[in-house]
């Protein structure tokens, strides 16, 4: 935690940055061997995952569950009736899907996500518009999650914790608890790096990864917006459509989705602009079971369904198709 006061722009070496992947446009360890606790989960008409969270004697308040945060992150509105006041004195650099850009820290204290044990959160204070009606309260990160093992059910909208350890290593768990792993697609696509995101809507990728592909989409853009956009009125971060087949992650297979290409700055911040890369998003989560192991640094991610489940397991993926996959 961020106690010394520090100059307002600190260089990222010195120290490492916080991640916050999700677009606000849309949201101490336990032992393990213990019974599983099970959180069940909301769902949001964009897809992202939702939970009551209790501040003290305030609340509850609503966050989305964002596997692409390293820290809990609250919008600033909420903050200060909370006490929080803006003196710039304790803050971070801090890297969304769309920039890097310097926000302050909160402490919060006596913090309950559903019926789980109180604890004590160093938020990232997201600076919003508070003229605009702001339908979530914040983004629950990785350093809300009180456990050494954790599963997360995206399909049926649950949070266990204290979970069996994961079978398969798909992927390894980074220095802030964020999870990458690799993909494979068709054409011999076989080494595409990934990040599990589920704070971003949608699937987005990398320029490399879209040269490499045939199946392009054409005919609309979106713009895609950080956390920080809300405030910046920054117009976003111009995406175009890309179809991805026969995509296979960890004992996940589908036969395609739409994703989005997008230059973004989160792939220059991972080093992944020479690289085919991706960050997965609920499009895709919406289909799995993530389990992790923190103690191993390992993750698995498998179909919540076994009708979306590899053949034998982890094998090359069937074609099969969800009438909601365009």
């Amino acid at each position: 935690m961020v106690q010394q006061p520090r100059p307002l722009r600190t260089s990222p070496c010195r120290r490492p940055r916080q991640f916050l992947m999700a677009a606000m446009t849309a949201l101490g360890l336990a032992a393990s061997g213990e019974a599983e606790i099970i959180t069940q989960l909301e769902r949001a008409p964009s897809g992202h995952l939702l939970t009551q969270v209790q501040i003290g004697t305030n609340g509850p308040y609503t966050f989305v569950l964002d596997t692409g945060a390293s820290n809990t992150a609250i919008i600033q509105p909420v903050a200060e009736t909370l006490g929080f006041s803006s003196v710039w004195q304790d803050y971070d650099d801090v890297q969304s899907l769309t920039a890097l850009f310097s926000a302050e820290r909160f402490e919060l204290q006596d913090v309950r996500v559903a019926d789980l044990p109180a604890i004590s959160l160093n938020t990232v204070v997201i600076p919003v518009d508070d003229t605009e009606t702001q339908p979530v309260a914040g983004l629950l990160g990785a350093d809300a999650i009180p456990a050494t093992h954790y599963r997360i059910d995206f399909a049926n909208a649950s949070l266990v914790l204290d979970a069996p350890p994961p079978e398969h290593a798909d992927g390894q768990v980074g220095a802030q608890n964020l999870l990458f792993g690799r993909v494979e697609l068709a054409r011999g696509l076989r080494d595409v790096r990934v990040m599990i995101d589920s704070g971003s809507a949608q699937t987005l990728v990398n320029d490399r990864l879209r040269t490499q592909l045939r199946d392009r989409i054409g005919g609309y853009t979106v713009n895609i917006h950080g956390v920080e956009s809300r405030v910046a009125r920054d117009p976003g971060a111009e995406s175009r459509p890309v179809r991805l087949s026969n995509l296979r992650l960890g004992g996940l297979c589908l036969n395609w989705i739409i994703a989005l290409r997008a230059d973004l700055d989160i792939f220059e911040a991972l080093e992944w602009n020479e690289v085919p890369a991706m960050v997965i998003g609920m499009d895709v989560l919406q289909y799995a079971t993530v389990t992790v192991d923190r103690e191993a640094g390992t993750f698995e991610i498998s179909a919540s369904d076994e009708d979306d489940a590899c053949p034998g397991g982890r094998a090359a993926p069937r074609a099969r198709e969800h009438a909601n996959r365009r």
